[in-house]
C-alpha cells in the first residue's frame, strides 16, 4: 500500500510535510488537499497524452469520486483528492494503465471537521460549490449561500501579476492584489489558465505581449516553431513547468476563501485549426486543469468566447462538445459554463434562433450555469438576464463582463457616469436575476490600463470597484432572503422605460430589494397586496449602510408610493411586509 501526503504551501514548489496521525493513519481537515505522488516505471514518449491514470475516492456514507491524475514531469503523476465530508477516506488506482508504479496503488486518510469560526474564516471550508435547490443561486456544500463577486484580471495567472513581486506588468504582487480586493469585498477573479500563443504572435491586450507567461518564462504548452505565429505551438506537449508556478496561486484563491471564474484559452487561440491529435488534445487539457485545480472551489468555464456575433464559436463548439462527451461532469460537480457574445443560451443553443449545425449545439448536461457577455453593457442585458431566470431547464444566471469603465468604446448612459454606470449594471443585472453573482470590468483587465499601459497598482481606486462588496453585502444581509426573489422590473414597478429603476420581489411579496439610478427619480411599485403595510429602508450602495426603516402602506390598488431618493445618487432599497398584512 502507498500513502503519501502532501500539503500544499505557499512557496515556489510543494512542500511535503508530515501529517498528523491517529492509530498510523493520515488525518487532515475536509477540503484539504491530499496529494498522491506515483512513480511511473515505464517511460512515455508523451505521458501527457499516453498515460490516462484515474483515481478511485471513497468515502462515508457512500460518497465516491473519481479524480482524473495528472503527469507533472519525468516520471511523476499526481493526484490531488479531497475529503468532501468528516470520516474515513479510502483511495485506488485500479489497472487501467498498465504500469506497475501507477496501477494497484491505494491508501487511506482521515478526515476532521472544520468548527465555524474556522469556517467564518475561509468560507472554502464550507465545502464545494454547487448549484442551490432553487435553481437560480449558488452555495456552498453546507447551504450557506454564494454570490459569485469578482474582479476581472485575465492575466492574473501569469507573471502579468507576480507572485511575491511588484516588479511585473500590473505593478504590484498577486498576493497584495488579492489582499486589495478582498478587504473590498471580493470573493473572485475572472481569469484565463493559460495564453499559449502569446510570445508567438502578442496575442491580445498589446500592454502585455509576452508576459503572459510564468514567472521563469515558461510557456504553458512547448513552442515547436517559435518563427510560426500560427502553428508553433504544439498542444499536445503540455509544460509543467508553467503549472507548477500557477499552482501557487490557485492554493493562495483558496486560502483567501476566493473562487476563481477560470477559463480553459481565449478564442483567438486557433487551436481548432490545428491538426487531428492536436485538435483531440484538448481533451486532455481539459482533463489536466481539472486534475491539477479541481481540487479546488472554482467555476469553470470550457471557452472564453466573446466577440461579434461569436465569430469564433462555430469553431469552438465541436471541440468543447468533444470535451464534454470524453469527460462529462466535474469530479467534484463544480459549476461548468463559458463566456459568450450575449447570453449562453443563445451561443450553446439551449434556446437560441435557429438550431446550430449538427455536432455543434451541446448538449443540456455539458454546463450547470447560464452567463450573459459584453454584446450589451446597459439595461439590454436585464432583458438578457430575466430571459436565462424564466428558461427552461432552469440554471442560475451571472452577468460576467458587465460594463468596463475606462475602455474608450464604452460610453456611460444619460445621467450616468464612469462611476455610476458599472452599479447601475451591479444592481440591474442582479435584480433582474442575475442572482449567481456579478463580475466587475475595468480598463486594467489585462493588468494594465489598455490606453497608455499605467499599472493596475494605480488603479484600484479609480472607480467604484468597492461597489461591489456593498452589493453583496447588500444582496446577502441577514434581513431578508435573496434566494425567494423573482425578477419583477416589468411587472411591478410604474415606470420601466430603459429600466432605470429595477426591483425583485418574493413570489409571496413579502420583501422585495430595488435600485434606483443615479440622477434618475424614484418610481412607486405596483401591484402589490391592497392595504398591505411594509417596513421600507434605503440602502447607500457606496458606504454599505441601511436608513432607519419607516413604514409604509400600499392603497387599495396595490400601489405603494415610496419616498423620494435622499439625494441624486444611486439608491438600493428593501421593503418587507408586516406581520399581519391584508392579502388579495
Amino acid at each position: 500500500m502507498m500513502r503519501i501526503v502532501i500539503w500544499l504551501m505557499m512557496g515556489m514548489a510543494l512542500s511535503v510535510k508530515a501529517a498528523p496521525a491517529v492509530d498510523d493513519v493520515a488525518v487532515l481537515h475536509e477540503m484539504e488537499v491530499n496529494e498522491v505522488i506515483l512513480q511511473a516505471q515505464k517511460t512515455y514518449k508523451n505521458a501527457y497524452l499516453e498515460v490516462d491514470l484515474w483515481v478511485d475516492l471513497k468515502g462515508p456514507n457512500g460518497l465516491s469520486y473519481r479524480i482524473p491524475a495528472f503527469w507533472d514531469g519525468g516520471q511523476t503523476f499526481r493526484a490531488r483528492l479531497v475529503a468532501t465530508r468528516p470520516g474515513d477516506w479510502s483511495w485506488s488506482t485500479g489497472t487501467g494503465t498498465g504500469d506497475s508504479g501507477l496501477d494497484g496503488k491505494s491508501g487511506t486518510f482521515r478526515a476532521i471537521a472544520w468548527t465555524e469560526a474556522e469556517k467564518e474564516k475561509n468560507p472554502n471550508r464550507r465545502g464545494f460549490i454547487r448549484v442551490a435547490a432553487n435553481k437560480h443561486t449558488l452555495e456552498y456544500a453546507d447551504g450557506t449561500p454564494f454570490f459569485y463577486t469578482a474582479d476581472t484580471w485575465w492575466c492574473a495567472l501569469t507573471r502579468v501579476y507576480a507572485w511575491d513581486s511588484d516588479d511585473c506588468v500590473a505593478g504590484i504582487s498577486f498576493q497584495d492584489a488579492i489582499a486589495l480586493r478582498k478587504a473590498q469585498g471580493f470573493n473572485s477573479i475572472n481569469c484565463i489558465a493559460a495564453f499559449p500563443g502569446d510570445t508567438l504572435n502578442g496575442l491580445w491586450a498589446p500592454v502585455s505581449n509576452g508576459e503572459k507567461v510564468s514567472e521563469d518564462g515558461s510557456t504553458p504548452f512547448v513552442i515547436t516553431e517559435p518563427n510560426d505565429k500560427q502553428f508553433g505551438v504544439d498542444y499536445s506537449q503540455i509544460n509543467p513547468s508553467y503549472w507548477k508556478q500557477v499552482d501557487r496561486k490557485f492554493h493562495h484563491f483558496w486560502e483567501q476563501g476566493f473562487v476563481p471564474y477560470v477559463e480553459t484559452l481565449r478564442r483567438h487561440e486557433e487551436w481548432y485549426a490545428e491538426n487531428e491529435m492536436e485538435r483531440k488534445a484538448f481533451v486532455n487539457y481539459n482533463r489536466y486543469l481539472w486534475a491539477r485545480y479541481g481540487c479546488y472551489n472554482l467555476i469553470y468555464s470550457w471557452i472564453h468566447c466573446e466577440g461579434v456575433e461569436n465569430k469564433h464559436m462555430h469553431h469552438w463548439r465541436p471541440m468543447v462538445r468533444m470535451a464534454y462527451e470524453k469527460l462529462g461532469r466535474m469530479p467534484y460537480g463544480q459549476p461548468r459554463t463559458h463566456m459568450a457574445w450575449g447570453s449562453t443560451m443563445e451561443s450553446w443553443a439551449v434556446d437560441g434562433p435557429a438550431p446550430l449545425p449538427v455536432g455543434e449545439a451541446l448538449p443540456i448536461g455539458a454546463y450547470d450555469m447560464h452567463t450573459i457577455g459584453n454584446r450589451h453593457r446597459d439595461f439590454n442585458n436585464h432583458g438578457e438576464l430575466r430571459r436565462i431566470f424564466n428558461g427552461i431547464p432552469t440554471m442560475p444566471g451571472a452577468n460576467i463582463e458587465a460594463f468596463y469603465p475606462g475602455w474608450p468604446v464604452n460610453k456611460a448612459a444619460k445621467g450616468l457616469n464612469l462611476n455610476t454606470m458599472p452599479q447601475f449594471q451591479m444592481y440591474g443585472c442582479v435584480l433582474n436575476g442575475g442572482f449567481a453573482g456579478h463580475a466587475w470590468g475595468d480598463n486594467y483587465y489585462s493588468g494594465a490600463l489598455k490606453e497608455g499601459g499605467e499599472p493596475h497598482a494605480k488603479g484600484f481606486d479609480r472607480w467604484t470597484a468597492k461597489s461591489m462588496g456593498h452589493l453583496k453585502s447588500f444582496i446577502l444581509d441577514e434581513g431578508h432572503d435573496y434566494r425567494l426573489l423573482v425578477p419583477a422590473t416589468k411587472t411591478n414597478l410604474a415606470v420601466t422605460k430603459q429600466e432605470w429603476r429595477v426591483l425583485a420581489l418574493a413570489r409571496d411579496q413579502s420583501v422585495g430589494l430595488g435600485f434606483i439610478a443615479a440622477n434618475h427619480a424614484k418610481t412607486d411599485l405596483i401591484k402589490l397586496h391592497p392595504k398591505a403595510e411594509y417596513q421600507f429602508q434605503w440602502y447607500n450602495i457606496d458606504t454599505g449602510s441601511w436608513s432607519k426603516a419607516s413604514a409604509l402602506h400600499a392603497d387599495g390598488t396595490g400601489k405603494l408610493v415610496l419616498p423620494e431618493k435622499p439625494n441624486a445618487k444611486g439608491w438600493a432599497f428593501r421593503i418587507k411586509a408586516v406581520d399581519g398584512r391584508e392579502t388579495e
